[in-house]
């Protein structure tokens, strides 16, 4: 954990030349550390602060030392509490520690071990933030009426999440690339009776096979170079929970034979390992492939797809869901003013306009991050259509192979070359050169994508600028 200065410190001992050092030790760490010599202005200052972490002496003048931190198990219980103390006072530091203080040291205190103890409960404090933010306040995202549902389309699916989320089915969830497919799935899951257990989500398509095959099982130490120790996989970790599997069509065969072993047996085995691992998970994946297609072509194993397509969400692109765009878009616009601490700014009616009209080929991906640049930028409380910088795909956006078939063929004939790089070209901008994203504008996988990169010898404008400069 990085220690900056958003930790701030309480210290609360009477020993002054004391308090100096370990300030000094504390702020060398980034911390900003508040200071108190008795109990009384140790109190005040934790009824009118915040702090990350706190000092005390057990026997500070007035109230003493343990009844700060009754104070603050009382008021900020994931607030670590270190009390330091004289020699020999083992029956305070007994009851200290069964009082919750999450550690005890003894005088003339030993800066250097202080201040790692310092840095363990900064991390353990963070740890514990984020676990609980995980598990009591992300669920509030995930609520079906705070889902943007106008359109007839998301009206259906939300109908279909609140038939879904009681049972245990498998789900298969469809859609272009930026639909919102994890969000759904995040969704069916925290409305869920699985919603106390943990939802792992694992993308099928960012790794490789062998480390695809660790993620998902996990792996005995010495299983490969680098396994030093052993590994529970995304399936024991999801045990009594969901399993989120994200590109679900990118696979290799050998890895959807044992994915399709798991989960019909519920029963796994670690990369290296023989030992049966039984797990209870409910499955969910997605893709913005064609699967019946991937079938019928040997790409995908069909036992695995009637498994996984138990019951099928599609979620449809957002240019045919005209009456959630507004809405979105006003929902991120406070959003991102609110993350990027400034004053809320509204729609112009012709930037509305211009909202509705563009096709959206990167779905509601595209439209935060239309809305957050444009927020980012704009000098107005409004934002105008120059703001949002859509730019309409027109006749240079189709690929020429399109052209092609619809009868305009040169004399000369085409250079299959020259198509298929400005096809990934064309694709690329639209896509503003996010790979994975323009890989599913092609309807061709991330790591075939990357290869005809390589090959053609493709890559951004200014990569290739700097490369030159250089």
């Amino acid at each position: 954990m990085e220690l900056t200065s958003t930790n701030h410190l309480l210290l609360a001992d009477p020993d002054h030349e004391l308090r100096a050092q370990v300030v000094d030790m504390m702020s060398q760490d980034g911390n900003r550390v508040a200071q108190a010599a008795d109990s009384y202005l140790a109190l005040e200052l934790l009824s009118n602060n915040v702090f990350q972490l706190v000092v005390t002496d057990l026997d500070l003048p007035s109230s003493g030392g343990l009844e700060v931190l009754r104070y603050v198990q009382e008021h900020a219980p994931s607030t670590p509490v270190i009390i330091v103390s004289r020699p020999g006072s083992v029956e305070d530091a007994v009851e200290a520690m069964r009082r919750g203080a999450f550690d005890y040291q003894v005088k003339p205190l030993n800066l250097e071990h202080l201040r790692l103890t310092v840095r363990r409960a900064l991390e353990k404090a963070s740890l514990q933030h984020a676990y609980h933010y995980l598990r009591h306040e992300q669920p509030y995202l995930y609520r079906l009426e705070s889902l943007t549902a106008q359109s007839e389309a998301m009206q259906k699916v939300i109908t279909q999440i609140k038939r879904l989320a009681p049972t245990n089915l498998t789900v298969m969830i469809t859609g272009e690339t930026g639909t919102g497919k994890s969000l759904i799935a995040g969704a069916i899951h925290a409305n869920s009776p699985r919603r106390d257990g943990t939802m792992v989500t694992v993308n099928c398509a960012a790794l490789s096979e062998t480390l695809l095959e660790s993620e998902l099982f996990g792996h005995e130490k010495g299983a490969f170079t680098g396994a030093h120790m052993a590994r529970a996989g995304r399936f024991q970790q999801a045990h009594g929970g969901t399993l989120f599997l994200d590109e679900v069509g990118e696979m290799s065969p050998a890895i959807q034979a044992k994915v399709l072993r798991a989960i019909e047996d519920q029963v796994i085995y670690r990369l290296g390992g023989s030992r049966e691992i039984h797990v209870d998970v409910r499955i969910m994946a997605a893709t913005n492939r064609d699967l019946t297609q991937a079938v019928e072509s040997g790409l995908f194993r069909k036992d695995l797809y009637y498994r996984l397509n138990v019951a099928t969400l599609d979620l449809a692109p957002l240019r045919q869901r005209q009456a959630d765009i507004l809405p979105m878009a006003e929902m991120f616009l406070q959003r991102i003013c609110h993350e990027l601490k400034r004053s809320l700014v509204g729609l112009a009616p012709q930037a509305r306009r211009a909202l509705l009209d563009y096709p959206w080929p990167g779905n509601i991906r595209e439209l935060r991050n239309v809305i957050e640049r444009a927020v980012l930028f704009t000098e107005g409380d409004h934002l105008t259509v120059g703001d949002l910088n859509l730019t309409m795909p027109g006749p240079e956006a189709t690929p020429p192979a399109c052209q092609g078939a619809a009868g305009a063929w040169p004399a000369q004939g085409f250079n299959l070359e020259d198509l298929e790089r400005q096809a990934i070209v064309a694709a690329l901008e639209r896509a503003g050169w996010v790979q994975k994203d323009a890989a599913a504008l092609l309807g061709i996988s991330p790591s075939r994508m990357t290869y005809k990169l390589n090959k053609l010898n493709l890559s951004h404008p200014r990569f290739r600028a700097k490369n030159r400069r250089a």
